[in-house]
This record gives C-alpha cells, sequence and structure tokens, in this order.
C-alpha cells in the first residue's frame, strides 16, 4: 500500500508542478495576489496625456492593497511606522512625449512617461490638502513599480518552484528507498 502511494506521489507532483506553470501563463496567480490590479495602476502611472492620466491609487480603491504590499516588500524609503498612507500618486513626469492619434480622436497614439517619475505616499488626504514634507515619502519611480512587479512574480514563481522541486525530490527518494 505504501509503495503505491509513492507511486502515485511521484507521478502527481511533476503535475502539479506543470499546472502551476499553466495556471501562471493564464495570469491566475496574478489575479489571486492583487498583481493584475498593481500593473493596471502601473500602466495608468505610465499615462500622462490619455483621460484618467496618471489618477492616484487611494485607500479603499481596488489597487490600493497590491500597491502596499509592493512598496513594503521592495521600496527602500523610511516609512513612518506610525502614520497610515492614504494616497498614491506620481510627480508631474520629469519627461513625457505624445505622438498625436487621429483629429476626432479624444485618445493619443501613443505616449510616453519617464519611468524615473517618481512616486510618492501622501500620509493625509490629497488633493484638497496642502502636503508638506512631513506628510509624503518619496517611494521608487514608475520604473521601479514596474521592476517590483517583475520582481514579485519571479520572486513567487521560484519560491513555489523550491517547493514543487523540493516535495519531488523527496517522494521520488522515498519511493527508490522502499522498492
Amino acid at each position: 500500500m505504501r509503495k503505491s502511494k509513492l507511486d502515485l506521489a511521484v507521478l502527481l507532483i511533476p503535475l502539479l508542478g506543470v499546472a502551476f506553470i499553466v495556471l501562471e501563463r493564464r495570469g491566475l496567480w496574478d489575479h489571486l495576489r492583487g498583481l493584475d490590479r498593481a500593473e493596471e495602476a502601473a500602466k495608468r502611472f505610465d499615462l500622462s496625456y490619455a483621460p484618467d492620466a496618471s489618477a492616484p491609487a487611494r485607500e479603499g480603491d481596488a489597487d490600493w492593497t497590491s500597491l502596499i504590499i509592493l512598496i513594503k516588500k521592495y521600496s527602500h524609503a523610511d516609512l513612518p511606522a506610525n502614520r497610515q498612507p492614504k494616497v498614491i500618486a506620481r510627480y508631474r513626469a520629469l519627461s513625457s512625449e505624445e505622438i498625436p492619434g487621429l483629429a476626432e480622436s479624444p485618445i493619443p497614439l501613443a505616449e510616453w512617461t519617464s519611468p524615473g517619475t517618481p512616486l510618492i505616499l501622501i500620509y493625509k488626504d490629497w488633493p484638497g490638502n496642502e502636503v508638506q514634507k512631513e506628510d509624503y515619502r518619496i517611494v521608487g519611480t514608475i520604473g521601479d513599480l514596474h521592476s517590483w512587479i517583475e520582481r514579485s512574480k519571479s520572486d513567487f514563481h521560484s519560491n513555489v518552484m523550491d517547493i514543487i522541486l523540493t516535495v519531488a525530490t523527496l517522494a521520488l527518494g522515498l519511493a527508490a528507498w522502499f522498492r
């Protein structure tokens, strides 16, 4: 009985690895981890001319939690422990370009915003309130945000595959031992 369970494990564990990769390619893990919403926010921060360009993220927005997790995990900024952030925004673009679309279209054909444009975490409601130096932290840049998203995906993939490979190796070793 023990032998058949080990044989089954030796067969199932690689299938789990394949299933993980297929679901990863389909975007399921990104969706469950909220990275798809963080990617939408990053794309929005990349815009300078389109409607809703660079709209900030606020507490309660769909992308808020994902962005905060990325900032806390990957940013090197010194974040105050005794204050709760209210808004994630970006500075006005350091440099940007718009390639105009058709005259009747309100949406540009293409645009580029400098990836070096800073992202800030604001600790009071904004806009509508004056933000002093002590009320915000520069947490990175638009380019950093894109890198953090990719790094989070890579870290997750690596960690899960390490677990799957370790379990597969143990199951294979036990199956060989008990033969």
